[in-house]
């Protein structure tokens, strides 16, 4: 199975290098329209390699290293956080939870869009940059440890199942047929929001009072919903961050005209 996938996986990035150098060729003859791509193009290929890690979760290590973040969370709290928060479950509070956790995506789209109609073109790169260090260093440490989530470790200590509305069944059918298994350490969603949070005061300042509310309840949503450990927050905040410093610091370097960078985030690329 392990090699099948790898039969598989391998082609498919070598057609991943070969398009992204396209893409950057394009936008170095200014071609329009594959110019555009060229700058949107990582928000596809984050979906991809997240259902890309349920395949590869197990390259390294076969097991699972969840009792380390059971064992934190519990000293930390004194209590299972998913378990504990359970009492406080209601109808309203379940499908509100379940809708900003959907949410988390649409973040990263909103903000990019909003700075490209705004031509903060510069501003738009160093998010997409920052975005993408935080969700890569994700990618990298889901292989290194693997963790499954509360989903499947602390599932028999449950004791009220979590009933919401259509945005609760949306989220269950997409867990039911899409869930990734693995992939839970650091948080993606975490780490996105985080990231989107950090952009929205740096450039967006005025949309930043109602962004904070909201990124905060996607990472309680992590918690309440049972997708994630405490610790898969903080550790996505942490790569938010990180990925925001990494980002600015490469968006640094746009004076020097030798650095593979100044073109990504050259002032106004055409549409």
């Amino acid at each position: 199975m392990v090699l099948l996938s790898w039969a598989v996986l391998l082609p498919i990035h070598a057609g991943l290098m070969a398009l992204i150098s396209g893409l950057a060729w394009a936008r170095a003859k200014d071609i329009p329209l594959l110019s555009f791509v060229s700058h949107w193009y990582p928000t596809v290929l984050f979906l991809f390699f997240f259902e890309e890690i349920g395949l590869i979760v197990h390259a390294i290590h076969p097991g699972w290293f969840d009792e380390h973040l059971i064992r934190a969370d519990f000293a930390l709290f004194g209590v299972h956080p998913t378990v504990w928060i359970e009492q406080f479950s209601n109808y309203w509070l379940t499908e509100y939870m379940q809708l900003v956790y959907t949410s988390y995506f649409l973040l990263t789209i909103g903000l990019g869009a909003y700075l490209w109609l705004k031509d903060k073109r510069q501003q738009f790169a160093v998010f997409m940059v920052s975005t993408c260090v935080a969700y890569y260093l994700d990618y990298l440490i889901f292989v290194f440890f693997p963790i499954e989530s509360p989903h499947h470790t602390l599932n028999h200590l449950q004791q009220i199942e979590l009933v919401g509305g259509p945005f609760t069944a949306f989220i269950n059918l997409l867990e039911q047929h899409g869930r990734v298994h693995g992939g839970a350490f650091p948080s993606n969603h975490v780490a996105g929001s985080v990231v989107v949070l950090i952009s929205t005061w740096r450039f967006a300042r005025r949309h930043a009072l109602w962004m904070t509310p909201l990124v905060l309840s996607i990472c309680v949503a992590t918690i309440y919903g049972r997708y994630h450990y405490v610790m898969d927050v903080f550790a996505g905040a942490v790569m938010a961050v990180i990925g925001c410093w990494i980002g600015a610091k490469l968006a640094g370097r746009q004076t020097d005209s030798s650095s593979p960078l100044s073109q990504y985030i050259s002032p106004k690329p055409p549409i």
